[in-house]
């Protein structure tokens, strides 16, 4: 009886190593990074290259708007045909990153440049889409300070960050049909900065009214995270002993802030009448608030804000009277 379990035992053993054995042997494979590859080559070909506009194409149309900027609430035609573009950038973008997320990775492989690939085609899809919406709103005048300052720091990420990582990344997974269809020139910078000029120091010249201010340049010592754009502009008609300052701040929380820094302790019987801080207006319209008192060095200064722009200008003289005199013919100094 002993002998006869042992046999059992033993035949029952050599079945279930023989079904191991046909079972291993039978086994589907699983996927190769050769097939992964071979996948998201196909994706790039799909999704990408049958865009009506190249992703260089796009950036160069980018750089291009921005140095040539309508003023908000101006519908333009090419401002159109940009959105157009940055929308479709945009969906190939969206579509490929969801294609790449499902192509399946063999066990074990360092999945990090296939995770980076990932990221950057999705901030790829962001970053277009960041730029449609705001060209949209400044169309129709609805752009703010704070979302100017954050396509502008989007577009630079996307030229100095984004596309460098996703070209190098995709060099390393051997993706040469992405690389083709994606093109290996260097990014057209997408931040173009005409005379030295950020974005938004170009922008806030452009309100500037050049029969009040001209010559702007650069202030980047008096920009910080309240104010994002600065620019010092010679004065057209006599008057300030110094090149005013314009700046633009974040929002109307921060310029509020700073005027009540400058105004501590100032009473509002108006600039007519000394030192002062009290509203001022533009044809009956209230505009800002506008503070007079003593500057540096034995100066009168003026400082005057458009509330609705979050925009504040500082001006300086040897005496209050001239200050005041030049500051009632050319205080509405931004254009519409």
């Amino acid at each position: 009886m002993l002998a006869g379990k042992s046999a059992g035992a033993l035949i029952t053993f050599a079945v279930t190593v023989g079904a191991f054995w046909i079972a291993l042997v039978d086994r589907t494979p699983g996927p190769t990074i050769g097939e992964w590859r071979l996948k998201a080559n196909n994706i790039c070909q799909r999704d990408v290259g049958d865009m009506q506009t190249s992703l260089h194409s796009a950036m160069l149309q980018m750089a291009q708007v921005v140095r040539a900027m309508p003023p908000a609430g101006t519908r333009s035609p090419e401002l159109a045909s940009v959105v157009t573009s940055m929308d479709e950038v945009a969906s190939a973008f969206r579509a490929m990153s969801a294609d790449f997320a499902e192509i399946p990775v063999p066990e074990g492989y360092d999945r990090r440049d296939i995770d980076g690939l990932l990221r950057d085609t999705r901030n790829f899809a962001a970053t277009f889409t960041t730029i449609a919406t705001f060209l949209v709103n400044h169309q129709v005048g609805q752009s703010t300070p704070l979302q100017i300052q954050a396509t502008m720091t989007a577009m630079q990420a996307l030229a100095s960050t984004t596309m460098p990582s996703w070209t190098a990344g995709a060099r390393r997974l051997g993706l040469t049909e992405c690389l083709a269809v994606m093109g290996t020139a260097p990014p057209t910078p997408i931040a173009p900065a005409p005379a030295g000029f950020t974005v938004g120091q170009q922008a806030l010249v452009d309100r500037v009214d050049s029969r009040v201010l001209a010559g702007c340049v650069p202030a980047p010592a008096q920009e910080n995270d309240k104010v994002i754009a600065a620019v010092n502009c010679a004065v057209v008609r006599p008057g300030p002993a110094r090149n005013p300052l314009v700046m633009r701040f974040i929002d109307a929380k921060a310029l509020k802030a700073w005027l009540a820094g400058l105004s501590a302790g100032l009473g509002s019987r108006g600039c007519a009448n000394g030192d002062s801080s009290s509203l001022w207006n533009h044809e009956g319209t209230a505009t800002g608030t506008l503070v007079c008192k003593p500057g540096a060095n034995g100066s009168y200064l003026a400082a005057w804000t458009f509330d609705g722009e979050d925009v504040a200008v500082v001006a300086e003289a040897g005496d209050r009277q001239t200050i005041w005199t030049w500051w009632k013919d050319n205080a509405y100094l931004l254009t519409p």
